[in-house]
């Protein structure tokens, strides 16, 4: 039998492979990442102290569902912040909540974490419903392939892991701290897949009350259509049952991942425009984790090895954000070129440790050569995952645009919005880590000329 909570009714208030680990003991010490300044917002933090990477979400206080008539709040599951972090071994999360006493901290009426793990990001594809009978389910859009589950309900220090199928295996461990109101853990990303390596995938946190059998305790009546969730990761509201009042959580949230951790430096777009003698470089953030700056290394097209040309230790306008949620448009120009010659860039952004992390590679070719008309190519790769290079000749040197929009019509994604000189093989990259996979459209605009094209993401 499930646990039962009265109902009063509805009440309407949302980089390397490391060897670095976390301690599972509920402890938080070593998660050193900075919480975001505002509530119900996330960032990515350079962040333990084992040297990985952290996501950090902060949530709002006293946000738990308040439309029961005993306990009207319960702090022991009032989520204060999540933490995932990863290698490529383990995925690790640490939840921390309001208040968690002594007395709950296991057995019946124990605190309880589900997450949710979406890896292929497609719309309808994989489980929707949450696990221990939670009559809960996430988004359409989040369906999960994962599931994990504390067990703290029966005192055990294990995860419960779900797949689509509801096949579980018992792997991992965690643990709950009443002194810390923490709750950590770590899966092994074998029973989960397998490590990301440079994917994104997409997550759904909400938390429970346990029983003793590690299912969710439900309201008085045992009423399905009553969720079970009593908190969750979401900015909707003022309260969770705003979230779940209809039985589903749609907030979820993407986390991109490179080399097994949580991306530190997520980039929109990168651009090399080829001018009489010069390549200009063009690239712009979407966010910006402990970032010191960035390095340029170039080859041409007869060179086997890259060399470095420029760097934010001598050039401050390749100096990064540090931590910044809203990212830059940052610019370089190359003047020691040959025309006639091909180059390929790579660009390389260096963390406040030293860390190393390529954001992207790109070719061009200056000269003096003006073609007779404009040209929009197809995209190369295509199909793509996850970038892919967009090239066009201009006939003129002025304004351009370049656009991408989604099926519906909507403008997801500007990659270049200014002056552009007058050249063959104007090559603009866009990268689509945290959009899903389908049909996209890409759109050049000039003062003279308009074209759209079609192109597919296939993750």
């Amino acid at each position: 039998m499930r646990k039962a909570i009265s109902i009063l009714g509805m009440m309407f208030f949302v980089v390397n492979f490391s060897l670095a680990q976390i301690t599972i003991d509920g402890n938080p010490q070593e998660w050193t990442g900075t919480l975001p300044a505002n509530v119900n917002s996330w960032k990515y933090s350079a962040g333990t102290a084992g040297g990985l990477n952290e996501w950090i979400w902060r949530d709002a206080s006293g946000d738990e569902r308040n439309d029961f008539a005993s306990p009207n709040r319960d702090k022991r599951v009032d989520i204060m912040e999540v933490r995932i972090s990863s290698n490529n071994t383990y995925l690790y999360f640490l939840v921390k909540m309001n208040d968690i006493d002594q007395d709950s901290m296991t057995g019946d009426g124990a605190p309880m974490v589900q997450i949710s793990v979406d890896r292929d990001r497609n719309a309808g594809s994989g489980q929707e419903w949450l696990g221990g009978w939670a009559d809960t389910k996430v988004d359409n859009n989040a369906r999960w392939e994962y599931l994990i589950m504390t067990r703290f309900g029966s005192n055990n220090p294990n995860l419960r892991v779900f797949d689509a199928n509801w096949n579980q295996s018992f792997v991992g461990d965690a643990a709950i701290s009443a002194t810390n109101d923490a709750i950590e853990g770590r899966v092994p990303w074998s029973s989960i897949g397998g490590a990301p390596g440079n994917a994104t995938f997409r997550f759904t946190v909400s938390s429970y009350r346990a029983n003793t059998s590690d299912n969710t305790w439900g309201d008085v009546d045992n009423n399905p259509n009553i969720p079970h969730a009593l908190d969750c990761v979401t900015t909707t509201g003022l309260n969770t049952w705003d979230e779940v009042s209809d039985m589903e959580i749609n907030f979820y949230f993407d986390i991109q991942f490179l080399n097994d951790q949580p991306l530190s430096v997520q980039t929109v777009s990168l651009s090399a425009i080829a001018g009489d003698s010069k390549v200009t470089l063009v690239w712009e953030t979407r966010n910006e984790v402990d970032n010191a700056g960035f390095e340029i290394l170039r080859k041409a097209e007869n060179e086997s090895d890259y060399k470095l040309i420029a760097s934010y230790l001598t050039n401050d306008e390749l100096k990064g954000l540090g931590t910044n949620a809203h990212g830059k448009r940052y610019t370089y120009v190359d003047h020691n070129v040959k025309n006639g010659i091909g180059y390929e860039y790579k660009i390389v952004a260096v963390s406040l440790s030293g860390q190393r992390q390529e954001i992207g590679t790109i070719y061009a070719k200056p000269g003096v050569e003006i073609p007779s008309k404009f040209v929009l190519y197809q995209n190369y790769p295509n199909p793509f995952n996850p970038g892919t290079e967009i090239k066009f000749d201009l006939p003129e040197s002025g304004y351009v645009k370049l656009e991408i929009f989604n099926t519906v019509g909507e403008r997801i994604a500007v990659l270049y919005d200014g002056y552009m000189e007058a050249g063959y093989g104007k090559t603009i990259r866009w990268d689509a880590n945290g959009f899903p996979s389908g049909v996209y459209f890409y759109k050049l605009s000039t003062g003279k000329y308009v074209d759209v094209k079609k192109m597919v993401l296939m993750k």
